[in-house]
């Protein structure tokens, strides 16, 4: 599997706590399954969560040299887990801000609490820039718990849904577990992630079961093209034309 959603990068937001942290959490994400892995620490302006991609990069580049000496077969990439703000392009240009793997998708967050007045106007400007949203977690957030209109209005715009896969196990609530579910069956995600933050998450040892889950409630491919084919995409910035 590819996870296109983690907080493995040491010292840089509320993920791990250190080097050797990282590397556990990687290690046990290898041995959950997954080959491949797309850091993406939050990118908060005016917070702590605000590392520039020079620090982000030299801090990757540490993690894959332990990686390589310590014979963890897994390959790593760049980009942010960016909170919902009007300059996001200008961040991008200036080395703030990392889309994924430097490809034209980025991954986004809004608030989980609160719905904001702005946030398609935002998207519409950035999809009309070329770039390819990629939603964080819709199942979190309370606007799209209440509103299935809401929901609507974020997929005719062509952002496309990434859901984490925990959810299903109920660690977020059932509001979240329910429209995981919904989401899933209706076949509305374009991924799948771990949204991983510690090394002492239980998740390492329920993907399998929450995989096999995953395809009873839909079939085996659309999975796949979950957790392999459309990360895949991700990495390579291959764009489907029906999408965005």
């Amino acid at each position: 599997m590819i996870d296109v959603h983690s907080h493995i990068i040491n010292e840089i937001d509320d993920g791990s706590k250190s080097l050797e942290e990282s590397i556990s959490m990687i290690e046990k994400m290898r041995d959950a399954g997954y080959t491949k892995i797309i850091a993406t620490p939050h990118y908060i302006d005016n917070s702590f969560y605000a590392a520039d991609n020079k620090t982000k990069k030299e801090k990757l580049e540490i993690i894959e040299k332990e990686l390589i000496e310590r014979n963890i077969d897994v390959k790593l990439y760049l980009g942010n887990e960016i909170f919902i703000q009007d300059n996001i392009l200008s961040k991008i240009i200036k080395g703030k801000i990392h889309t994924l793997n430097n490809s034209s998708y980025m991954l986004i967050e809004i608030p989980l609490e609160e719905k904001l007045n702005c946030d398609l106007d935002i998207f519409y400007e950035l999809i009309l820039k070329g770039a390819k949203i990629v939603l964080a977690h819709p199942e979190r957030y309370k606007i799209f718990q209440k509103d299935n209109d809401m929901i609507e209005k974020y997929l005719e715009m062509g952002i496309l849904f990434q859901g984490n896969l925990d959810s299903l196990s109920g660690k977020y609530g059932p509001k979240a577990k329910r429209l995981f579910i919904k989401l899933l069956k209706e076949r509305k995600y374009f991924v799948l992630g771990s949204d991983i933050h510690s090394s002492k998450s239980s998740y390492y040892g329920r993907v399998g079961k929450l995989k096999k889950e995953a395809i009873k409630l839909t079939d085996e491919e659309y999975i796949f093209d979950l957790t392999v084919k459309n990360p895949d995409k991700i990495i390579n910035n291959i764009v489907d034309r029906n999408k965005n």
